[in-house]
This record gives structure tokens, sequence and C-alpha cells, in this order.
């Protein structure tokens, strides 16, 4: 009988094995005498600085190579830094988190491999640690699911503040259709240097909370005596982690028009200041069309404020026009990594260019202002670049040169060439410029880890 090919190459590879260890022989004591023993690795967390991984070992002879391999909550594959220069004795490396990078109550999980001389490679034990903030001596108090840290106020205003999250993540839970076991950490600062220097230097100033769904960490600026504002802000992050924890999948994001839409529709509704910056837009003419905020919001603080209000807008037109089951159905639908074309036709039958245009039609907007860059206007059309040599209404139509290429004189001679080769070079620069920027993402995904 024909044996199933991994028994075949079990079967040979137990032959090779037998007729290497016979060859080497005598040898063998000097191959195990190479072999790396590692001792007990430290991993100590400073906030501001960084994280200091240590692995002590003995033995190993010659190694060729030591690696760091570390996984990052919410990544698809480890990151694997090779050391400069290992040390002897042991191993040591600085994750470097002193420019903000990365946020406190992140997980990390690390490794030293060691490659030794005959190829092998030898694994350490695996470092579990947590980069924490450790400016405050944080009191915790825990609840269903949220669980609060909090450095400044008395309990009565952790419990309050608890009680928020708890209440949030419920709502938020209800209203997306999902159920929450997990728990999340929320951190009250009440000090707002602090609280930017926990967020990292991208934060912008008009910030007042921030989610983290990859470490299922709630970040929030709240004063002891302004738990009016945290009744705002901790819905609304909590929803972040919920509509990230059903629209997870390695492929594509949903529009951020839609997550910040629905967190706002959650935490406060489409109150009437948002309906009068949206009022206010479609009558001087500053409108933007859904597909400018699939992206990132504007910088301006009007723009900003705007982009939330056409955010929430949105998600109630969708709500009075097609409810509550076919919201559920798109968000579910990115889910499963598809475009939002895909998703839109799958909950509600039309693309999103179809929806941006019929909400916009709902809120009385017609011509919206283009912004950024522009394509600049056609020239004029020289006469001999028309098929009868002379420019007008009864001449052949005129061929206009493609911004950036050269248009040939002669439509029907051997010139006619010219633009074909144009595009053709054209194209190849733009696929060398898609590798380029395909190899940079895929150094910086191995060399941060971060999804």
């Amino acid at each position: 009988m024909r044996l199933p090919v991994r028994h075949r190459f079990m079967r040979v590879a137990f032959v090779a094995a037998m007729v290497a260890w016979a060859a080497i022989g005598s040898s063998a004591a000097a191959v195990l005498s190479a072999s790396i023993t590692f001792g007990t690795p430290t991993a100590t967390s400073t906030f501001g600085k960084g994280i200091d991984f240590t692995q002590p070992y003995s033995g190993g002879g010659t190694i060729r190579e030591v690696d760091i391999v570390i996984t990052y909550p919410g990544s698809y594959g480890p990151s694997v830094i090779q050391l400069e220069n290992p040390g002897a004795g042991s191993f040591d490396y600085l994750l470097d988190a002193s420019s903000g990078e990365i946020q406190p109550n992140t997980q990390l999980m690390a490794d030293f491999e060691a490659v030794l001389a005959d190829g092998t490679v030898a694994t350490g034990p695996d470092m579990h640690v947590t980069y924490a903030d450790d400016s405050f001596d944080w009191q915790t108090m825990v609840g269903g699911i949220i669980r609060l840290h909090w450095y400044e106020g008395d309990d009565t205003f952790a419990q309050q503040a608890l009680q928020m999250g708890e209440d949030g993540i419920a709502k938020a839970s209800a209203f997306l259709g999902f159920d929450e076991t997990a728990p999340i950490d929320f951190f009250v600062y009440a000090d707002q240097t602090a609280f930017y220097d926990a967020l990292g230097p991208g934060t912008r100033d008009n910030v007042g909370g921030e989610a983290n769904p990859d470490t299922r960490t709630l970040f929030a600026l709240i004063a002891p005596g302004d738990l009016s504002y945290a009744s705002t802000v901790v819905p609304h992050e909590l929803t972040h982690v919920v509509f990230s924890d059903i629209t997870q999948n390695p492929y594509h994001d949903p529009p951020r028009w839609l997550n910040e839409g629905i967190a706002v529709y959650v935490s406060q509704g489409f109150d009437s200041s948002d309906k009068q910056l949206v009022a206010q837009a479609v009558s001087d003419g500053t409108l933007m069309p859904l597909a400018a905020l699939s992206g990132e919001f504007p910088t301006s603080q009007q723009g900003f404020y705007l982009a939330y209000a056409e955010s929430v807008s949105a998600v109630d037109y969708f709500m009075r026009t097609y409810g509550q089951a076919d919201l559920d159905k798109l968000v579910k639908a990115y889910a499963t990594g598809v475009s939002d074309d895909e998703a839109f036709k799958t909950a509600i039958g039309i693309s999103t260019d179809a929806f941006d245009k019929a909400w916009q039609k709902d809120n009385g907007g017609t011509a919206l202002s283009s912004f950024g860059p522009q394509p600049e206007a056609a020239g004029p059309v020289p006469s001999d670049w028309t098929s009868s040599g002379v420019a007008g209404p009864t001449s052949a139509p005129s061929q206009v040169p493609v911004p950036g290429a050269t248009a040939s004189p002669d439509a029907g001679g051997a010139g006619s060439q010219a633009p074909a080769i144009v595009y053709v070079i054209g194209a190849a620069i733009v696929l060398v410029g898609v590798v380029l920027v395909a190899v940079v993402v895929s150094h910086r995904r191995s060399s941060r880890g971060a999804p």
C-alpha cells in the first residue's frame, strides 16, 4: 500500500537521521556542548522610557544571530527584531517608548531566539509584560465588565464613574446587538497634561476621551467635579470598543464617519447643536460629502466638530430611512472584510455613493464644494492637433493631451505611438511606486508589530 505523503516523509527523515547520527559518531559530544541553557527572563516597564527585556543564558558556543520576537495586542503576527550586539551571558533589549507610540495598558508577549553555529534555533521562555503608566498611585474598582482605575477623587466619585461605564457598555451592546463579556479597563485622568502624555503626541487638543479596542482600554479626562461631561464621553468611547469587536477583520475598516456617527448617536443622539452645525454648513456651502469623512477628520476645530455632526446626521438618516435591523446588517457585514459598497449593498441594496447623495438631498444639500487638490483647467488646443489642421466646430475631435504626457501631432502616423509609450512608462513608474509603498508598509509592520 502506498504511504501517505506525511508518513513517507517521516520514514525518509528517520532513515536520514540514523545515517547522519552514524556519520558524526564521536563528534556528538561536541554538538551537545554547543547547546544553550536559558535562565529566568525579566521584563521591566518604565512609563515614558520603555520596556527592558533581559534573558540570561549559558553555553551556546558560537551564536550566529539573536532576535527578540514581540507580539502586540491586535496584531496579526509578531515583530522580529535582530539584536545588533547580543551581550555575553544575557540578551538585552530596550523597547523604546519615549516618543509615546505605546499607550499605557498595552500587554506584550516576547521571547528571545538564538541561532546557533549549527543552524538550530533555541527559543527562550515567554515573557508577559504590561506597559503601564506608573506616574500615579492608581486605585481600582471592579464592576461587571468595567475595571475603573483612578488616582484623584473619593470612592463616591469612582462608583459613579464606574456605573457610567457599566451603563455605557450595556447601552452600546444593546444598540449594536452584541454581548460583551471580556473586561474593559477604564483609566480616569484628572490632569490634561498627564492625559495627553498617556495618549501620545498625536492627540489633538480637543480630545477628551479615547478608546483603544486592541488593548480594551478607555482613557478619559474627567475631573472629580465634572461627571456631567463623563456621562457623554464614557458611553461614546465604549461604543467604539463594541463596534470594533463586531467589525474586526484583517482586510478593511469601516468608514470613520460610520464608527463615530454610531458612537455619537448612542451617547447623545442627533442633538440640536449638531443639527445646527449641519444646517449652517448646507446654508454656506461647506457641507462635506461622507466620502471625505472615511478616514481622518479635518484638523481645524470648525471642520472637526462639523465632521462629527455630519457623521451622526448620516446615522440618524439611516435609522429614519432603513431602521435598526438594516443597521445591524450593515455593521455585521464589515466583519467579513468586504468593501464599503459591498457592505451597504448587503444591508440596503445601494452603494455608498448613492447613500451619500441621498443623505445630502435629505439635508437640502445640492452642489458640494470640492476640497483638496483640484485638476488644472485644460488649455487651448493647437490647430495642428486636429485632423484637418484647423481648430473649430467643423474640425475632427481634438486630441487633448493627458496632463503630464505629450500628445502626438499626427493622430494617424507613426508618431501616434508616442502617447502609448508615455502611458506605458507612466504605468511602470506607478507600479514601481506601489511596490515601494508596499515594501515600506511591510517594513513598518514588521519593525513595529502594530496592526
